[in-house]
């Protein structure tokens, strides 16, 4: 007489299976993706999280957004639908020319921010070494924010906070802060603001008496 259900050990063996693939990753080929407007190439394998749709990419890889210019190089990336790209050991350039690196970025898809933590630093033609424990990187209008405590070798400068507006070449500092640069010096105290000018790589002048109109432009960055 043949079965027709399938002998008990089968079953639980099928139903183990299952499990374990709800719970654990599937692995696929290093191939590239599309995902949220980002074009990643996997340096090695992916894995696909059945249970929270995630994708991890154990040996990182290179994510291009072709709409900001930014382009993004980590050693470890997680892809999560419709909000975030997390990648430690990050280093970004940008479409103006600057570059960040950090420990961990983390880049809100929906709101267009990266937010860099873990001891960042940055770069390009009018800033050297400048770092600081958190920055964040606005890929819509380009500005550049620090925190918890800013410090550059070009121009030199100590400050709060900082807020650097590509557009204008401007950056804001909040105090307490000091720069100076080429015989180009300003300080301001605590809670106060220092408004550098920047003329191509060079800077210009430093007033800690910044206009409204001026000022206007940074306050939804300060935080």
């Amino acid at each position: 007489m043949s079965r027709l259900f399938p002998q008990r050990p089968t079953l639980l063996a099928a139903l183990t299976t299952l499990g374990v693939l709800g719970q654990s990753a599937l692995n696929t080929g290093a191939q590239a993706v599309t995902f949220a407007g980002l074009n990643i190439t996997p340096r090695g394998e992916q894995k696909l999280n059945l249970e929270t749709g995630a994708t991890e990419l154990p040996q990182g890889g290179t994510a291009v957004d072709s709409g900001s210019g930014m382009k993004l190089v980590a050693s470890r990336m997680q892809l999560r639908p419709g909000q975030s790209l997390i990648a430690q050991n990050a280093t970004l350039t940008t479409r103006q020319g600057g570059t960040l690196k950090a420990a961990q970025v983390t880049y809100d898809l929906k709101g267009g921010t990266v937010v860099a933590s873990g001891g960042a630093t940055y770069h390009d033609s009018r800033f050297e070494a400048l770092s600081a424990p958190g920055m964040a990187l606005y890929l819509k209008s380009g500005f550049v924010t620090a925190g918890g405590g800013v410090k550059a070798q070009r121009p030199a400068l100590n400050a709060s906070g900082l807020v650097f507006d590509p557009n204008t070449m401007q950056v804001l500092l909040t105090g307490p802060a000091q720069v100076s640069q080429s015989g180009v010096r300003a300080n301001t105290a605590a809670g106060g603001r220092l408004v550098m000018v920047f003329g191509g790589s060079r800077l210009l002048r430093a007033t800690s008496t910044p206009d409204n109109v001026t000022l206007a432009r940074f306050r939804p960055y300060l935080k």
